[in-house]
């Protein structure tokens, strides 16, 4: 659409200036016959061949003029368009070309191109770090393991050192495969976004069956709960917001205390639907609560702990394709409150 409009208006601008330059050399030709006719130049026994001279004079004077004009408003800006749409094809990203063109719609195509290498320029400045952090945390897991496999190679080993070797070994696998599980799924919802199936489903019962699924962990680590969730409805895609509410609720166990407390709340009203998970933990520093749902990112206090810096990225993934928003309060070993607010959707 955008690209017919611009077309169009081109075309309508290109035409105008056409008849006004033709219009201009037409009013000349009649002043100078004008002229040339007063002062006896051309007379009725010369008129036509003298006639024929003139027109031709102000037909390549007129000619040359639009062809200067239209070259330097509409043509020159296009060929050095085109040169640069070339450097960008060759994978050069940082190509700005000047927007100051007195032909608005010229003006307008030079600004869209600019808008779309920067897009370029920050999908490839993403897909560059996306690499490297994948490679690293891959990197992390395999060195452990191979280490791992190596010292069993040792012989010499006691049971109770192969056993705990073979411990880690499995424990770098589950990095691994959590890692995977990670990165396809917000893979997923990346790629697929809003066409995912949905249906209405029971939002408190949801985030009970994770509280329950999540029991091994918690008990280990002696969690004291305080639940309050209000029946609720919501419209959506339960694999997908299942996610959510896991990896939500699974920071709050892993950054917790020992011997802690998790509050965890559903309200809504006719618009909205709130859930506040809050913990007694380790709390965030004001960096890493800004960076929290960067991809890949752990602070210095997620470093203590096993993760890939993923799961908060799905779940802000998935929360912004429902349009709604996670809201983060923290301080230092004062723990964390998130609270996640849906819109209800009609259907």
């Amino acid at each position: 659409m955008m690209k017919k409009k611009i077309y169009s208006q081109l075309w309508i601008y290109f035409a105008c200036m056409i008849f006004g330059l033709l219009l201009m050399a037409a009013i000349l030709f009649a002043v100078a016959t004008f002229i040339l006719f007063h002062f006896q130049y051309i007379t009725h026994q010369n008129s036509p061949i003298r006639l024929t001279y003139v027109f031709a004079i102000f037909s390549v004077v007129s000619g040359t003029g639009v062809a200067i004009f239209v070259g330097r408003k509409i043509l020159l800006p296009i060929s050095r368009l085109s040169s640069e749409m070339r450097k960008v094809a060759e994978g050069d990203f940082s190509i700005q070309i000047d927007e100051d063109e007195k032909v608005a719609e010229v003006q307008q195509l030079l600004h869209d191109f600019n808008s779309m290498v920067k897009e370029l320029n920050n999908i490839e400045t993403l897909r560059d770090d996306f690499v490297s952090s994948v490679s690293h945390e891959f990197k992390t897991p395999i060195a452990t393991i191979r280490g791992y496999v190596q010292l069993l190679q040792n012989s010499q080993l006691s049971e109770s050192e192969r056993q705990e070797y073979l411990t880690r070994i499995m424990d770098g696998t589950h990095q691994l495969s959590r890692l995977i599980e990670n990165i396809l799924k917000l893979t997923k919802v990346e790629t697929q976004g809003m066409t995912l199936e949905e249906k209405e489903f029971r939002l408190d019962e949801q985030i009970r069956n994770v509280i329950l699924f999540l029991e091994p962990e918690w008990e280990a680590r002696n969690l004291e709960w305080e639940i309050d969730l209000e029946k609720s409805y919501f419209y959506g895609n339960e694999e997908v917001l299942y996610q959510v509410w896991l990896n939500i609720i699974s920071n709050a166990i892993k950054y917790n205390q020992d011997d802690g407390k998790i509050e965890v709340f559903l309200t809504e009203n006719e618009e909205n639907v709130e859930i506040l998970v809050k913990d007694s933990g380790i709390g965030m520093n004001k960096e890493t609560i800004v960076r929290i749902f960067d991809k890949f990112y752990q602070g210095d206090t997620a470093r203590k702990t096993k993760g890939n810096g993923l799961g908060l990225a799905l779940a802000k993934q998935v929360v912004d394709i429902y349009q709604g928003e996670i809201d983060v309060e923290s301080q230092e070993n004062q723990g964390t409150t998130m609270k996640i607010t849906l819109p209800k959707k009609n259907h």
